[in-house]
């Protein structure tokens, strides 16, 4: 039988969305007093209403449409601090920003090591291309995240922070809801340029799986701070990875952003074949 709230969980669910009793009961279309009767049980029996409440104790992408679809029966106040809760970790900061755009933005993103080799990238080519970061972070992979290349990013994934699924029915409407409550101008948070070269490191690594992507970032970390035993280097400035970028892809001959594609082909296939050499010895 699919599993239902208990009283602690339902306490857990109306703190980490920052709604009341009636204004989830409301959002739901039930009788404002079954939260607050489910509130002083011991135990929550388990039925339909129940098991609802679980579903969006555990998935806050149904808490969240459920809310922007059903926002006329909250007040406007209760609608903008649950808006807040939920968007207020995102939004204040810009590489988390910037990582739910690609995972709203570039289909089938939905592990870690997918956003993080897109924000790498994207990185590495509005700093070469644009001569400017899209976020000020510092690539630098932590004891503990692996080889991920920027820490706040690796335990925003950890924590749940991201929206993993976009209801396209809602999108436009959820977008008008930002803009309107955080006073936000949406080619301030993105512009067209820096839209266009998440774009292409999104198409460019769509052919490529997690095997693929897990190989790449720690080729990369061998190469911008050598071995891990040697501790070579522990972090690279914006400034440092567009050097060494720059010289590569000076080296490579890359003169445009759509040369970008098959050097990565080959950088793969080269990770591939020491791979593969290695695991054969």
């Amino acid at each position: 039988m699919e599993k239902s709230i208990n009283r602690e969980e339902l306490k857990e669910l109306l703190s980490k969305y920052d709604i009341g009793k009636k204004p989830l009961a409301a959002l739901l279309g039930w009788g404002e007093t079954t939260i607050i009767l489910y509130g002083n049980m011991e135990v929550i029996p388990n039925n339909e209403y129940s098991r609802e409440l679980y579903r969006l104790y555990t998935d806050k992408n149904r808490f969240r449409d459920l809310l922007v679809k059903n926002k006329d029966t909250l007040t406007g106040v209760a609608y903008r601090k649950a808006i807040h809760t939920l968007y207020d970790p995102i939004l204040k900061s810009r590489i988390l920003t910037v990582s739910q755009y690609i995972i709203d933005n570039c289909p089938g993103v939905t592990t870690e090591v997918q956003l993080d080799v897109i924000l790498l990238w994207s990185q590495i080519l509005s700093l070469k291309f644009l001569n400017k970061p899209i976020f000020e972070d510092i690539y630098q992979p932590t004891k503990g995240n692996g080889n991920s290349p920027y820490k706040s990013v690796a335990q925003s994934f950890k924590d749940g922070v991201f929206f993993m699924e976009s209801n396209p029915e809602l999108k436009s409407m959820l977008t008008e809801d930002l803009t309107e409550i955080y006073k936000l101008d949406t080619s301030d948070i993105i512009d067209e340029e820096t839209a266009n070269i998440i774009s292409f490191v999104g198409e460019m690594f769509s052919w490529y799986g997690e095997r693929a992507f897990n190989s790449l970032l720690a080729a990369e970390r061998f190469r911008l701070c050598g071995p891990p035993q040697e501790k070579t280097r522990r972090s690279v400035s914006n400034e440092l990875l567009k050097k060494i970028y720059t010289d590569i892809f000076d080296q490579a001959k890359i003169k445009k952003m759509k040369d970008v594609e098959s050097f990565v082909f080959k950088r793969l296939e080269t990770i591939r074949k020491k791979t593969v050499t290695s695991s054969e010895k």
